[in-house]
């Protein structure tokens, strides 16, 4: 009888003690938040000339598969993705630019062993973000190799 009773007590011990520290594991819950990213136009531009965009003319694998190509038309420069429509950009720094119309913000780094790193910035509908619905669209942001 003894063996039974302390048994019980043992038992109903453990699960206290498991109860109390399932309750401390979900107060010890911590909550970050961060704003959205955006796309802003700065005050003012970097003057890129013609002779420096000339090497950011070429074609960059993204991360999620997609082509990031840079032209130009004249002395104007653009950013398109995959044949979609294409995005006039301006430079920002001497290696990051931005879509004027604010979709797209891009750095990008060139290496000296003709390799590429850098990130791009892009504002794209919900529907096509992962676990995502509705209208509105999202920010995004991709590696560049």
């Amino acid at each position: 009888m003894k063996t039974l009773a302390l048994i019980s007590l043992l038992t109903a011990l453990s699960a206290t003690q498991l109860a109390q520290a399932q309750t401390e594991s979900a107060s010890d819950t911590v909550t970050i938040s961060a704003r959205e990213p955006k796309i802003e136009l700065p005050g003012k531009f970097y003057r890129m000339l013609p002779e420096e965009f000339k090497y950011y003319k070429q074609a960059y694998s993204l991360s999620n598969g997609k082509t990031l190509s840079l032209f130009s038309r004249g002395r104007s420069m653009f950013a398109e993705i995959n044949g979609q429509p294409a995005h006039e950009i301006a430079a920002i720094t001497s290696n990051s630019f931005i879509a004027l119309d604010q979709k797209l913000k891009m750095t990008i780094q060139l290496l000296d062993n003709d390799e590429v790193r850098g990130e791009l910035l892009m504002l794209v509908p919900s529907e096509q973000v992962a676990g995502q619905a509705g209208a509105g669209e999202k920010m995004v942001v991709v590696g560049l190799h």
